[in-house]
């Protein structure tokens, strides 16, 4: 294995040899080639766009390729026509947003197309409590999926996968809506099906993640190999530099202007403070108060104590919000955010559809005006205006938005749930350049988060968030390294976290 060559590994259980895929005009993969050998866990990198999802799509069936052969096992299979052919071969692919459905219980979406015996009730649940029990979760069979959250949902299809003999496993961005204790979790499980034989592809944008686990990493550009090289030779610092060469990190101070406090919030004892034109972190456990405080603040769930610009701010809704400058964006934005019925500039103009109407009638050139302003400051790339959204890539759909919240009308506060989770280097450089650029018009803008590396490349200041006791730090960079461990051990020992 070397550096832009194509490796050859030992006792490959994968080979993907000269695969070609072209979409109209356009090469997404130039005659690649990927082997997985037992007991591996490679690690599949690379900016959005960059030619993993066609990859991953190509060695689960969902893709035909113009040309290119594939292996499973040492056995040439014919490069296949769907996904349930793959899955007898023992490929399986767990995809970033869960293929569930809502509709169906937990044990149903487990045991679904497998074996006959499986679906009797007794056998069906059994067999997939066994699946969750190798997950350490303790979800009830029988609840429906469209009752789950969207991390439940997420180990549901896991189990899913791990409920049949399988060679080869894909992981697309795995670990987007697990805490780090699941994540700790989940890697131990990959390590264990490595031991036995299977071989895994893990393909993620979370670089910490990512070294943590694999064995080997495969860098994609521009539909090519860049690298492909054991893990241990690289850095979080060098891994960053070989996914974005030259790399300049956009941590600069943002305006600020302290003088003046936009937003105040009551919290127990605690009084926050958001001055105007800061980033503002809300740091803590996945699924911790921070993001219920978001919530709160933009008129979900229980009243909320605060001050907006002096006056008392308690919105009776989202609506309340949005008239007093109080835009969110939640985490999951595929669910909550996105119309896939409508196109790119429609969802990003949908809260200000008044505003492009004149005498009862749409302009789709007052829209396009926004659109563009938005593709630009985010770099919005790939698709047209008028496609579907679901022509963009993952972290393209989540600029659209965020543009749509940062670009649609001027907000006074906006309140962002891990505005970067998900999407490459590359991307979280854009969304955090676009954020600052923001803060430095004088907006007010809170990050609620559960990743340290987040916090510290956007945000000017944080606090900490955990129970009562809700620290606020200035010192981001020597924050961020030791805070999440902190808090993990502050959670089994009970006493406050170092900051």
């Amino acid at each position: 294995m070397g550096v832009n060559g194509k490796a050859t590994v030992d006792n490959p259980i994968l080979v993907l040899e000269g695969i070609h895929v072209q979409f109209g005009g356009v090469t997404a993969l130039h005659d690649e080639h990927l082997s997985v050998a037992r007991g591996e866990i490679v690690g599949l990198l690379g900016h959005n766009g960059a030619g993993k999802s066609t990859l991953v799509n190509v060695a689960t069936g969902a893709i035909r390729p113009q040309r290119g052969t594939m292996f499973v096992d040492g056995r040439c299979v014919e490069i296949l026509r769907n996904p349930r052919e793959v899955e007898r071969f023992g490929v399986k692919v767990i995809h970033q947003e869960p293929a569930l459905v809502e509709s169906l219980s937990v044990a149903d979406n487990i045991c679904l197309g497998r074996p006959d015996e499986w679906r009797r009730p007794i056998a069906r649940e059994q067999r997939a409590r066994k699946a969750l029990q190798l997950l350490d979760s303790t979800i009830n069979v029988d609840r429906r999926i469209s009752s789950l959250g969207f991390g439940e949902r997420q180990v549901v299809d896991l189990a899913r996968a791990l409920s049949s003999d399988m060679k080869v496993l894909f992981l697309d961005e795995p670990t987007s809506a697990l805490g780090q204790q699941e994540t700790d979790h989940l890697h131990s499980l990959l390590r264990k099906l490595a031991s036995q034989g299977k071989g895994i592809v893990y393909v993620s944008h979370g670089l910490r993640d990512v070294l943590a686990v694999c064995t080997r990493l495969v860098v994609l550009r521009g539909g090519r190999v860049a690298l492909d090289v054991p893990a241990e030779v690289f850095n979080l610092a060098k891994l960053s530099e070989a996914l974005a060469p030259g790399l300049v990190k956009a941590k600069q101070p943002s305006a600020k202007a302290k003088a003046e406090v936009v937003l105040e919030i009551k919290q127990g004892k605690q009084l926050l403070q958001f001055p105007r034109g800061e980033i503002v972190g809300l740091f803590g456990m996945a699924a911790g108060p921070q993001f219920n405080l978001a919530e709160r603040l933009f008129g979900v769930g229980e009243p909320i104590e605060a001050t907006l610009g002096g006056e008392q701010y308690a919105p009776s809704g989202p609506r309340n919000a949005i008239r007093r400058g109080v835009y969110y964006v939640s985490a999951d934005r595929e669910r909550d955010g996105l119309l896939g019925h409508m196109s790119a500039l429609e969802n990003l103009v949908l809260p200000w559809m008044e505003q492009h109407t004149w005498g009862g009638a749409y302009s789709r050139a007052k829209a396009a005006v926004v659109f563009n302003k938005a593709k630009l400051r985010l770099n919005i790339t790939g698709g047209h205006m008028d496609g579907p959204i679901s022509a963009l890539s993952g972290g393209n759909r989540q600029k659209i938005v965020l543009g749509r919240w940062m670009f649609g009308d001027r907000p006074r506060v906006l309140l962002l749930c891990h505005p970067t989770q998900g999407v490459d280097v590359g991307a979280r450089l854009d969304i955090a350049k676009a954020l600052r650029e923001l803060a430095s018009d004088g907006v007010t803008v809170l990050v609620s988060s559960s990743e340290a590396d987040e916090i510290e490349l956007i945000c000017d200041t944080a606090y900490t968030c955990f129970g009562d006791y809700w620290p606020r730090s200035e010192a981001i960079p020597d924050w961020a390294e030791s805070l999440l461990q902190s808090l993990i051990e502050q959670a089994t020992t009970n006493t406050e976290p170092r900051v």
